[in-house]
């Protein structure tokens, strides 16, 4: 990365004066009269130009051999950019495509609307929503729907209940919704200070530390649909409910934890979930490692240990959330 230092001048009495790099105003399009931003940080003074305006329109160009998944996730890397606008053109009708790209995005993206439509192509608006929508709230509405599918699918699989399984599944879909826009707000944070203000975050290596936690969640919400897909293809239920009952409540009690230790910055309450995490862990193991009891089915075991190595899945990813907890905590202490 290049360097450049200028000298300070001063015209008047009250105004200071640092002439622009020619380099870098040649690099970003600028003019006479073009308006710069300078945003005061922890380590001095950045200068920077609009993103949004960079940011303005991404063109996706699909090929005839393309295929709609192919497609929906070159319209998904582009949103995670940042862009305002998408446009997709194709190089002939497709309606095959068209219709499961508009399907992905109205599950899985928030704040996207279709503003233009033909046969050959198709213009998505993505609107802003930095100050609506602060990230640590989008990570406590994603904790929130989680921890209530983990609890949810252990229902499912406990009372064979197999209507509640789908249901359980059909809400992945609103937190895969927030950890896409979470990853989108922190990309435009990490190029953009005023984006990083607006989302009430202090420093950009905290936007490294809140993609993990999302993602952390994200795989978490994917266990508890694990969990229910063993419960809609499970014939015989499952045997000692009532232990995977206890295990699973404390297992949600450690994932509440670290989303406290989390949104409240607190380093003692992350301790307090690794220590809680390892005791869950110990309990899983031990039934995890259990012999088969005489009466108990195949179909029931392989259920019990799928649900048992979900819930210690969900258990490592609230370690990883608290441990997050702890890097971000300890910026600030310092």
């Amino acid at each position: 990365m290049q360097v450049f230092t200028r000298r300070i001048q001063q015209t008047g009495k009250s105004t200071y004066i640092v002439s622009l790099p020619r380099e870098w105003v040649a690099a970003n399009n600028l003019k006479k009269f073009d308006q710069v931003r300078m945003i005061p940080v922890s380590t001095g003074l950045l200068i920077t130009v609009d993103s949004e305006a960079k940011m303005s329109e991404a063109e996706i160009r699909a090929g005839r051999s393309d295929t709609p998944a192919e497609a929906a996730r070159l319209f998904f890397s582009k949103y995670l950019e940042g862009y305002a606008k998408i446009r997709v053109t194709f190089p002939e009708y497709s309606p095959q495509t068209m219709s499961f790209l508009k399907e992905r995005i109205r599950r899985w993206l928030v704040g996207v609307e279709i503003v233009e439509e033909s046969s050959t192509e198709m213009l998505a608006q993505c609107l802003p929503m930095h100050d609506k929508l602060p990230v640590k709230l989008s990570i406590e509405r994603m904790g929130s729907i989680t921890s209530n599918m983990v609890v949810d699918a252990i229902n499912s699989v406990v009372e064979a209940n197999k209507s509640l399984a789908e249901e359980v599944i059909s809400r992945d879909d609103e937190v895969d919704r927030f950890y896409h826009f979470v990853t989108r707000q922190l990309n435009a944070a990490v190029r953009d200070y005023s984006v990083l203000n607006s989302l009430q975050l202090e420093d950009p290596a905290e936007c490294i530390a809140y993609v993990l936690v999302a993602k952390s969640i994200e795989r978490a919400a994917d266990h508890a649909v694990n969990i229910c897909k063993r419960a809609l293809h499970s014939s015989s239920g499952i045997f000692d409910a009532d232990s995977i009952v206890d295990i699973s409540e404390d297992v949600v009690g450690v994932f509440k934890s670290s989303l406290t230790a989390l949104l409240g910055l607190s380093i003692k309450k992350a301790n307090e979930t690794m220590t809680l995490s390892e005791r869950v862990a110990v309990k899983i193991e031990q039934l995890q490692t259990l012999p088969p009891r005489k009466k108990e089915k195949a179909d029931s075991q392989a259920t019990l240990l799928t649900v048992l190595g979900s819930l210690r899945r969900i258990a490592e990813y609230s370690e990883d959330i608290a441990e997050a907890a702890i890097n971000i905590a300890s910026r600030k202490v310092t």
